[in-house]
């Protein structure tokens, strides 16, 4: 079967300089703290410095029941302008940040590029029809493919829409995000707030 690629995008102003935008956007902890989607097990420079091309950074992070690891290498780098990443596992995994000076502030654009894994497809959000539908067919594939090669593609292919779906509306959420905090004039580092609620929610257990 061919690689299934996703391909996802969004833009967002925001009223802070480009420099501000920047700064939060290359360091890894800062903006993963900000998506709403996954919680930060552990995010790692493996290398000092401030970020460059070739910066590696490690990635350990949680969302619902499912924890990824992986690694990010910064393939290119303009200070202040744009950062592309590519992950360091088989299948692809791209994600290009650009930041715009705008007359009210600066325009932060996200693009993503995936190849789409089984453990991807689990999970989604459909009807208890459709992921009985998804279950049966995985397994019908595996014994007798040539029975259920159309039907599986039909399936395949109606996940891979609903996983699209998601990882749009998620990149929106996370770009809004990051716009709330730099509007708000919070200065203090997303991680750290992050940490201290988890301390006072492992307190309040």
């Amino acid at each position: 079967m061919e690689p299934v690629i996703i391909r996802v995008a969004t833009a967002v102003e925001i009223e802070a300089p480009p420099a501000a935008v920047f700064a939060l956007v290359s360091d890894a902890g800062a903006k993963a703290h900000l998506n709403p989607w996954t919680q930060v097990i552990r995010i790692e420079r493996e290398d000092p410095g401030p970020l460059h091309q070739g910066s590696v950074t490690f990635f350990r992070l949680q969302k619902g029941t499912s924890i990824f690891e992986y690694r990010m290498r910064c393939v290119r780098l303009e200070p202040g302008r744009l950062i592309e990443s590519k992950a360091e596992f088989p299948n692809l995994f791209t994600v290009r940040v650009e930041v715009e000076p705008t007359p009210g502030g600066s325009r932060l654009t996200q693009s993503e590029e995936c190849e789409v894994s089984p453990q991807m497809l689990e999970g989604l959000a459909v009807t208890r029809r459709a992921e009985h539908a998804w279950r049966l067919v995985k397994v019908l594939n595996f014994v007798l493919p040539e029975l259920v090669h159309e039907t599986f593609a039909v399936i395949l292919r109606e996940r891979t829409d609903s996983l699209r779906v998601s990882m749009q509306r998620e990149l929106v959420g996370w770009l809004q995000a990051i716009k709330a905090h730099l509007e708000s004039g919070d200065h203090s580092d997303p991680s750290a707030r992050q940490d201290a609620r988890l301390l006072t929610d492992m307190g309040g257990s």
